[in-house]
């Protein structure tokens, strides 16, 4: 199958799915990844291999506008009110999820290397499946403004957790002085390559964005500028071998602090994306293999618990003492499920730089996304609409969180 009949087939199907599951009461985004295991290797196989290659690059896209959108979260006005919550939250919750998977991987004997890139893996919360529940329920509110600013610092806090894991293995496998200070070196470098580097580009390409928006003023010519700036961004991080999640949020927080024109940037993406949405969750299911369900085994599923418990825990804990509404801080905890994106890339990077520790990291979280991309964004709805945040008219009161 061609390219462009993979693309029209994606989006027709991503269509019905979403229609259908809303019969289920479960989120859009849930149907698509069903749809896309349905469409790929692991089902029907009509999408496959070498499609969702050709594909890829719609991919990035929707990922950039999605990391965009999150990047607004972090205007200055904003941030400052909710900076200290999101904070405590988020770092609770990632030193609980780290050390509850960790500790969990060493009990069942699992080698420290794979242990501990199992816990700096597991930090990680999916942003795309996220925001897209988010934007679906038309959600509003101290826990979903919360709950971006979270997600954008625990993407960070993730990429940083497993680089400086990746540096302390590499260095306990040297013997040489030199050999020493080139595995800190290194890495080191390579971490804030990846994140000042790609912060000053999102920056530099989001400048760029603001100056030109007033002088543009139909919806097409926004979005062309919109669309030219996030793709200029995504090519040159990749070319650069920066983070393209790391310089969309910085485009994102640009444009919101330094454009007065950000509010129609907002409103032009928002009527815009949801066909990159769509294609993005579909190749995601498609590239998930229902196979490796069969390799989960004991190490899998306790990481499957060890996380999820973790991820609980760490939201309620770090909620207290809070000032967030009673609503937000009770339902906080159960919208941190989601588990893709990042975990993802960090996983295929292990390949080049501990390749003996990726068969076993591989083989485990890639078939826990499979559950929690399936399982999160319910979990998220549910989260969403017993805060009542959510404004869709379906989206009735669901029990089980209190």
């Amino acid at each position: 199958m061609n390219p462009l009949t993979s693309l029209g087939l994606i989006l027709l199907v991503s269509l019905i799915a979403g229609h259908l599951v809303k019969f289920a009461r479960v989120p859009e985004v849930t149907g698509y990844i069903l749809a896309g295991l349905a469409l790929g290797p692991s089902g029907l196989g009509w999408i496959g291999e070498q499609n969702l290659t050709g594909l890829g690059i719609i991919s990035e896209v929707a990922l950039g506008l999605i990391l965009f959108s999150i990047g607004s979260i972090f205007r200055f006005d904003r941030f400052r009110q909710i900076r200290r919550a999101v904070v405590r939250i988020t770092l609770t919750d990632a030193v609980l999820v780290f050390v509850a998977v960790t500790g969990t991987m060493l009990l069942l004997r699992v080698p420290v290397e794979a242990a501990v890139i199992l816990g700096a893996i597991a930090i990680e919360t999916a942003a795309a499946s996220s925001v897209m529940v988010m934007r679906e329920y038309n959600a509003a509110g101290p826990l979903t403004e919360n709950l971006l600013g979270m997600i954008a610092i625990n993407n960070v806090v993730c990429l940083g957790a497993f680089s400086v894991a990746v540096s302390l293995i590499q260095l306990g496998h040297v013997w040489t002085l030199h050999e020493a200070l080139s595995a800190t070196y290194r890495p080191i470098f390579l971490l804030a390559w990846q994140l000042l580097g790609s912060a000053a580009l999102g920056y530099l390409v989001g400048a760029l964005l603001s100056s030109w928006a007033p002088h543009v003023v139909e919806h097409g010519e926004t979005l062309i500028l919109l669309i030219g700036s996030l793709l200029l961004c995504v090519g040159l991080s990749i070319h650069l071998e920066l983070s393209t999640l790391v310089a969309s949020l910085a485009i994102g927080a640009t444009a919101a602090n330094f454009s007065s024109h950000s509010r129609r940037l907002a409103e032009v993406q928002s009527r815009t994306d949801p066909p990159f949405y769509a294609v993005f969750f579909v190749i995601a299911g498609a590239n998930l293999h229902v196979g490796m369900l069969k390799s989960l085994g004991v190490i899998g599923v306790a990481y499957v618990v060890a996380r999820a418990a973790a991820k609980i825990g760490g939201a309620t804990l770090g909620g207290r003492r809070t000032d967030l509404p009673a609503a937000a801080r009770r339902n906080l905890r159960f919208a941190t499920l989601p588990h893709a994106g990042l975990a993802i890339g960090l996983v295929l990077s292990l390949e080049k730089q501990l390749p003996q520790v990726a068969p076993t990291v591989s083989t485990v979280v890639l078939a826990a996304i499979l559950i929690f991309e399936v399982l999160g964004p319910v979990s998220t709805r549910l989260a969403l609409i017993r805060s009542g945040e959510s404004r869709r008219r379906d989206a009735e009161p669901a029990g089980g969180f209190d």
